[in-house]
C-alpha cells in the first residue's frame, strides 16, 4: 500500500480547510455589521430628539418629553392629518387605464410612471395597494349597495397588478444591471433607489425574497466560475489561493449589500438576509466542492488498498507453494 500518497492527500486536504475564512474573518465581518447598526441606532435617536424640539418649538401646547411621546405623536398625526382623500371609480379607473396603456404602448415610460406615482402617493397622500389581497385605493363606488356584484375594486385591482407586473420587471431588470457597476459607491446609491421603488409597489418580504434570488445567483456563479475551473488532479494550494481570492470578492458583496439595505430594513431583517444570502448559500457550495473534489481521491485510496491486498495474497500463495 503506498501510504505517501495517502498522507499527500490528505495534508493537501488540511491545507484547503485551513485556508478557509477563519473564525476571526468572520467575526470581523459580523463586527463591522454590528458597528453599522449602532451608528443608525444613535442616528435615529438624533433624528427622534429633532422631530421632539421642532415639534415642541413650533406647537406650544404639544410638549413631547420622552421617546414614547414622540411616537405616539406621530402615529396620531399621521391618523388624524394624513387620511388618504376619497377618489371617484371613474376617475381613478381612466387614470389606472391611462397607465397601463401608457406602458403597454410607449417605450421608456416605466421611471416617468414610477415618478408620477411616487408624487400622487407623497404630495397628494393618495394610498396605493401593495398588497396583492386587495385594494387600497380609497374611491367612491357609485354602484348601488343593493346590487349583485360590485365588480368596482376587481376591476381596479386587475389593472393595477398588470402595471406593477411591469414595473416590477422593469426595475428587476434594472437592479441585476447595477451588478455589472465597478463603482461600489454608485452600485449601492442606485440599488437603494431601485429597492425602494419595489417597496413602494410590493410588500417588504416579496421585495426581499426577490432580491435574495437575484444574489444568490450572483454568489453562485461566483463560486461556480472558482471551482469549475480546477480538477481532482489540481494542486490544493492553488485552488486554496483562489478561493481565499473568491473571499474577498464575497466580502465585498456582503458589504455593498448592507450598505444599500440598513437603511431600508431593519436591522434583523438585514443580518437575516446576508445570513440566507451568503453564508448559506457559500456552506452549501463548499461541502458540494469538498464532496466532488474528495470523492475520486477516496476511490482511488480503496482501489489501491484492493490491488495491494490482493497483491499481497498471491506473494503468501507463492510462498506456500514453495513451502
Amino acid at each position: 500500500m503506498d501510504w505517501g500518497d495517502e498522507y499527500h492527500n490528505s495534508f493537501d486536504l488540511h491545507c484547503l480547510l485551513n485556508s478557509l475564512p477563519g473564525e476571526l474573518e468572520f467575526k470581523q465581518i459580523f463586527s463591522d455589521i454590528d458597528e453599522k447598526i449602532e451608528q443608525n441606532a444613535t442616528s435615529i435617536e438624533h433624528c427622534i430628539k429633532e422631530i421632539q424640539s421642532e415639534v415642541n418649538k413650533q406647537c406650544p401646547d404639544v410638549q413631547l418629553q420622552t421617546t414614547t411621546d414622540c411616537f405616539e405623536w406621530l402615529n396620531n398625526y399621521n391618523c388624524d392629518s394624513l387620511k388618504s382623500p376619497s377618489i371617484p371609480h371613474g376617475d381613478l379607473i381612466k387614470f389606472l387605464k391611462t397607465l397601463q396603456d401608457l406602458l403597454k404602448n410607449e417605450q421608456n415610460q416605466e421611471e416617468m410612471v414610477l415618478d408620477l406615482l411616487w408624487d400622487i402617493s407623497c404630495q397628494s397622500s393618495v394610498s396605493l395597494p401593495s398588497t396583492l389581497s386587495g385594494t387600497s385605493f380609497h374611491f367612491l363606488s357609485r354602484t348601488s349597495l343593493h346590487s349583485v356584484e360590485d365588480h368596482s375594486s376587481m376591476d381596479i385591482k386587475s389593472i393595477w397588478d398588470d402595471i406593477r407586473l411591469h414595473l416590477r420587471r422593469f426595475l428587476v431588470s434594472r437592479l441585476q444591471s447595477h451588478n455589472e457597476i465597478n463603482n461600489s459607491q454608485q452600485k449601492i446609491l442606485l440599488k437603494n433607489q431601485c429597492i425602494q421603488q419595489l417597496l413602494f409597489l410590493y410588500p417588504e418580504s416579496e421585495v426581499t425574497i426577490k432580491y435574495q434570488n437575484i444574489q444568490s445567483k450572483l454568489l453562485a456563479k461566483l463560486l461556480q466560475n472558482c471551482f469549475s475551473s480546477y480538477s481532482r488532479e489540481s494542486n490544493l494550494d492553488i485552488m486554496a489561493d483562489g478561493y481565499q481570492g473568491t473571499m474577498l470578492k464575497l466580502y465585498s458583496m456582503i458589504k455593498e449589500d448592507f450598505n444599500t439595505l440598513h437603511e431600508i430594513l431593519a436591522p434583523s431583517s438585514t443580518v437575516k438576509f446576508i445570513k440566507e444570502t451568503y453564508l448559506d448559500t457559500l456552506t452549501e457550495e463548499m461541502a458540494k466542492f469538498l464532496e466532488n473534489f474528495c470523492e475520486p481521491q477516496f476511490k482511488e485510496s480503496a482501489v489501491r488498498v484492493i490491488k495491494t491486498s490482493k497483491s499481497s495474497s498471491r506473494h503468501r500463495g507463492a510462498v506456500h507453494a514453495l513451502g
